[in-house]
């Protein structure tokens, strides 16, 4: 109940530029009767004395920088030009370097009218940024260095999740609003265009087979080998896992109900699917495509007491759950319950959960200096990003994770330049997050050197054999 207040009104959003202000936001002053019969005469004071009250602190930059930059999807941000029907900014982040965990750039589209821009990933030079806009039909090719718009291309209802297939550069983008992924070439000049070899000539994958229902692929993901695929199907509940070699499904297993992320590990041999309305996480064995458990994140929450046991471990409504590139533990975001949490991928269990931000959602991992991996943290209804230190000190052991420090997304204290000027939800709707540059096995091997040389032997080559040197 707490949570659907927080989050359909605005003015309950956590804002962390609100420093020293304690947090609580404002309910119906009704009462509630409970299932036992006993009443709550004011619904505001039991939730607020209950839940909240806890002062926001000033933004804490982590110790250790990370590498490049982090670019976030803050999905309400409005700006200027487009208004309240067209919102989102891509907010890009300068983590290493001299201005460390500050914004670094706003970038709205507004002669395109981007459209709740949703989720991005990286071109294997790092020169091309591609965005989704999910409340639109565009897939958008960014400049990285510039922030300037290189095409766009109208492919269809509600483009959610992209990125990249390893072995050709193609970039494959699900239509959520419809039933397939949306199949590009990458030209030499970083433009994108629809591959008119695939039937129809639209570029179009289908993720289910004649007679099935509509699938509505959500957050997708790639082999490291450019092999395969997986889809989290919202409408069927179920995964189609494709093989790119035969262009064919291989298995669509069952998950939970209304999958909306996939991850795989890094050699391809398990893959990962969050269950929105299961509150829980498929896994599956990418040889036989079947599903080997469903892990569930409130087995040590009692719904009626509200008692937490055991690890202490919750999450609810998960959404964004990748695999660490060393393939060690799957991280995801969970929106009910305002965690993160924390598989142990050895074991396949629910090891830990660290508190979030209301609308918990987007996570990615991306290289810490000198070694290890930072998980960022994205939350739609606040405007920080978390930075994750899920293993400090790389022993493989998650007892020690903690939140290492944030960005606040909100620039207007010190204006980082923008296409558009930014005018409501400021640094609001976080949702997809991408660091630059991409270090998931498969991808980090591609870096041209610029980025190689920034990476130790072991981000190098996260599952093999340490790589000292750059090409």
């Amino acid at each position: 109940m707490r949570a659907f207040f927080v989050v359909t009104s605005p003015s309950n959003w956590k804002d962390y530029t609100k420093v020293g202000v304690p947090y609580k936001p404002t309910y119906p002053a009704v009462p509630v009767r409970l299932t036992a019969g006993a009443v709550v005469p004011d619904l505001n004071a039991a939730l607020q004395t209950a839940f909240d009250g806890d002062v926001i602190p000033a933004q804490i930059n982590p110790a250790t920088k990370g590498v490049g930059e982090v670019w976030v999807d803050t999905q309400y941000e409005e700006s200027a030009s487009k208004g309240a029907a067209y919102p989102s900014t891509m907010t890009v982040l300068d983590v290493a370097g001299a201005n460390a965990w500050k914004v670094k750039r706003k970038i709205a589209l507004p002669a395109q009218k981007m459209n709740n821009g949703h989720n991005m990933w990286s071109s294997h030079d790092q020169k091309q940024i591609y965005n989704t806009e999910w409340h639109g039909k565009s897939i958008y090719s960014i400049d990285s260095a510039t922030g300037s718009l290189i095409n766009e291309i109208v492919i269809g209802e509600d483009p959610a999740h992209v990125m990249t297939r390893v072995d050709t550069e193609q970039v494959h983008v699900t239509l959520n609003g419809e039933d397939a992924v949306v199949e590009f070439d990458k030209a030499a000049s970083g433009e994108i265009s629809i591959n008119p070899t695939r039937p129809g000539g639209q570029g179009r994958i289908l993720m289910q087979n004649p007679g099935e229902p509509q699938s509505q692929p959500h957050a997708h993901w790639m082999g490291h080998d450019g092999k395969t695929m997986a889809t989290p199907n919202s409408n069927s509940n179920d995964s189609t896992f494709f093989n790119f070699i035969t262009n064919l499904i291989f298995k669509k297993p069952a998950t939970g109900p209304l999958p909306i992320a996939a991850a795989m590990n890094p050699n391809s041999t398990k893959y990962y699917v969050s269950n929105y309305l299961g509150h829980s996480i498929s896994v599956i064995d990418m040889a036989t495509g079947n599903k080997i458990k469903d892990i569930n994140l409130l087995q040590n929450y009692n719904p009626i007491t509200g008692a937490v046991v055991g690890n202490g471990a919750i999450g609810g409504l998960p959404i964004q759950t990748p695999v660490s590139p060393d393939g060690k533990f799957v991280i995801t975001g969970n929106t009910l319950t305002g965690t993160i949490t924390i598989i142990d991928t050895a074991t396949d269990t629910l090891v830990k959960s660290l508190t979030c931000d209301p609308g918990c959602h987007g996570v990615n991992f991306g290289a810490k200096e000198g070694g290890g991996y930072y998980a960022y943290v994205t939350s739609k209804f606040s405007n920080r990003l978390i930075v994750l230190d899920y293993d400090k000190n790389n022993d493989g052991n998650v007892s020690d994770a903690e939140i290492a420090g944030w960005v606040v997304l909100d620039d207007s204290a010190a204006p980082a330049p923008t296409d558009d000027t930014i005018t409501g939800n400021k640094g609001m709707g976080g949702q997809g997050v991408l660091p630059v540059p991409n270090v998931y096995n498969g991808w980090v091997q591609k870096l041209p050197k610029s980025f190689c040389d920034q990476l130790s032997p072991e981000q190098r080559n996260p599952i093999g054999v340490p790589v000292g040197a750059c090409l």
